[in-house]
């Protein structure tokens, strides 16, 4: 069975189910979407009559199941089951709102760091700003007062048309806003995982200043183990490394220059110079890391890059 098959099945199991639960209101959409990353998830779109907003249900693993032996009948349950979900789901007031210009979404528009090589097909109707190494920054209107919720509208070109002002006006708004909301993190490595994984202590931001505006740690060379920078909901947050002085900050805090290692779209690594790693077992941490532990969607890049003490300069690490 090709997937076409395996979709035009679905669908009729679907409408099946939404006509024995009485829900006759919803319409049942085909769906193609290229997520980040470029990965491509089919499915449909579940939307309540008269809304051009809907959820999605994705059949992607199903055909997967379904290719390895399972029969409809064994997939009925997840099948049923997602599709109330969808059909259920509280839609954002702001899919509501016909007023898309830039003051009215101002308040709702954030920023997120993305791959270039690994985003072609994502990013071509997405207006973008290159951050330089590969990496650039795309803006979201968040649906809801939820940072972190799901529930957000990709700005493409046809929403920049919308809003009526151009990309830079578009993306400094975005990456302005995105700072108030999500000001930037930089912590020991193991003291964060401690706290995020077994509930410990909040671990001190090392970028935080005393009145005299000097860092809290700032020791010349004294770190010899690893920091996490993220932001403060630890959503999305790689793009703090792309805050205005940012990396200039986190160089005074070590006090020399530093590895970076982008292990996902929600945080990156430092390592500091004065730790003595050597570059080809970073690489090598961040592929086994890419391969074993990020999800698709959380992947961001492959490459190390390295912030130099004496030029103040981002670039590959050779």
């Amino acid at each position: 069975m090709t997937l076409q098959d395996f979709m035009i099945e679905t669908r009729r199991e679907i409408e099946l189910f939404l006509e024995a639960n009485e829900l006759d209101n919803i319409v049942v959409d085909d769906g193609k979407v290229v997520k980040t990353n470029d990965s491509i998830l089919h499915g449909f779109v579940l939307r309540k009559e008269g809304s051009g907003i809907g959820a999605n249900v994705y059949i992607d693993d199903l055909f997967d199941r379904h290719e390895s032996g399972e029969s409809m009948e064994e997939l009925r349950g997840d099948l049923e089951m997602r599709c109330l979900q969808a059909a259920t789901c509280p839609i954002p007031p702001l899919h509501r709102l016909e007023d898309l210009s830039l003051d009215s979404v101002r308040t709702r528009l954030t920023v997120r760091l993305l791959d270039v090589r690994n985003n072609r097909t994502y990013m071509e109707e997405r207006p973008y700003i290159d951050v330089g190494n590969g990496l650039a920054l795309v803006a979201d209107i968040n649906c809801d007062e939820t940072i972190t919720s799901e529930w957000k509208i990709a700005v493409n070109e046809g929403i920049l048309q919308e809003m009526g002002c151009s990309k830079e006006e578009l993306l400094t708004a975005a990456l302005e806003n995105t700072i108030a909301l999500e000001p930037p993190i930089m912590a020991d490595l193991a003291r964060f995982m401690d706290a995020e994984v077994y509930g410990g202590l909040e671990p001190e931001n090392l970028l935080d200043v005393s009145e005299h505006g000097d860092a809290v740690y700032r020791t010349p060379g004294f770190a010899e183990g690893a920091f996490v920078l993220t932001n403060t909901s630890r959503f999305r947050g790689a793009a703090v490394l792309f805050y205005p002085e940012v990396m200039d900050r986190i160089h005074e805090v070590l006090g020399c220059g530093y590895y970076v290692i982008p292990s996902s779209v929600h945080e990156v690594i430092l390592v500091p110079d004065a730790s003595g790693w050597d570059v080809r077992k970073l690489k090598e941490m961040l592929r086994q890391g890419n391969e074993e532990t990020v999800g698709r969607g959380d992947y961001l890049s492959d490459r190390v890059f390295h912030y130099g003490h004496e030029d103040r300069h981002l670039r590959i690490a050779a």
